[in-house]
């Protein structure tokens, strides 16, 4: 990935929020920047500290090349330092440059993270704002084998509740929430391919991988210390019964050849929180 304008990000959010970027990132109002690292934090678990304390050191890429670490990136540009940011488990349009330039947000880094147990799935709910018919959000469902690539955000507290107040519109369906199952990963940059649709194994009631999946590549995140917004109103949408995961239909798929309204499993049937 390049450095270029988040606003020149191929899809808006209102379309999909894939793709997104393959690698690391923080961004001004005007510039995508990567980050790059040489390695990724040893161990089998990293705490938060640890984790901001890794991220601080990452280098930032501009048009010119490496313009010094994360932290002082972030001192230079008067962000909120590392230390005072949450762990935000990033799963829709809220790690889409566009988007995020959209809201008026910077100077949150963003990195990619692997997620097991739990997939991200469509809501059974359209917001009307910016297209006709709306855009679909996006929310997790439990999966038992089931492995998929997103991404760790670490917005402050305003941007957090800036992103909330945008997701909500008035409302108050989205929440935030720690998980109680499924695992965070750090994972390396290079492309995480999600299970296949043929690979899911369905009984009437339950869905299932059984194959082995991929190695981890990095540490486990504790999910206690990581914040993600699900949507608590009519939950995921129902495909006759199954999910409809986000990798296997992207957002105008979904809308044209599955989605019809009032089909729902409530989110706590689907996902356990703390």
């Amino acid at each position: 990935m390049k450095p270029s304008s988040p606003r020149g990000w191929p899809y808006t959010a209102s379309s999909s929020p894939e793709p997104l970027p393959t690698s690391a990132w923080v961004q001004s109002l005007s510039t995508l920047h990567p980050l790059t690292y040489d390695s990724l934090p040893t161990g089998e678990k990293a705490s938060s500290e640890e984790i901001r304390a890794w991220m601080g050191k990452c280098r930032v890429i501009g048009e010119e090349g490496d313009i010094g670490c994360l932290d002082e990136w972030l001192s230079t540009n008067n962000k909120t330092p590392l230390s005072e940011r949450r762990l935000f488990l990033a799963i829709g349009e809220l790690a889409n440059p566009y988007r995020l330039s959209d809201l008026g947000i910077s100077g949150i880094p963003l990195i990619p993270v692997r997620i097991d147990g739990v997939a991200r799935t469509w809501t059974d709910t359209m917001d009307s704002r910016e297209v006709k018919p709306g855009i679909h959000h996006v929310t997790l469902a439990r999966t038992k084998g089931w492995w998929e690539q997103t991404f760790l955000a670490f917005p402050d507290m305003d941007q957090l509740r800036k992103m909330t107040a945008w997701i909500n519109d008035g409302g108050a369906a989205w929440r935030w929430m720690k998980l109680d199952e499924g695992s965070i990963h750090l994972c390396s940059e290079s492309e995480l391919n999600p299970p296949e649709q043929s690979m899911l194994h369905y009984d009437g009631q339950l869905e299932w991988i059984e194959e082995n999946p991929p190695l981890q590549s990095g540490p486990s995140i504790d999910i206690s210390e990581v914040t993600v917004m699900l949507h608590t109103k009519q939950g995921i949408y129902n495909h006759r019964g199954r999910i409809a995961r986000c990798v296997h239909y992207p957002q105008r798929t979904f809308h044209n050849d599955v989605f019809r309204r009032g089909s729902a499993k409530r989110w706590n049937d689907v996902i356990s929180t703390q």
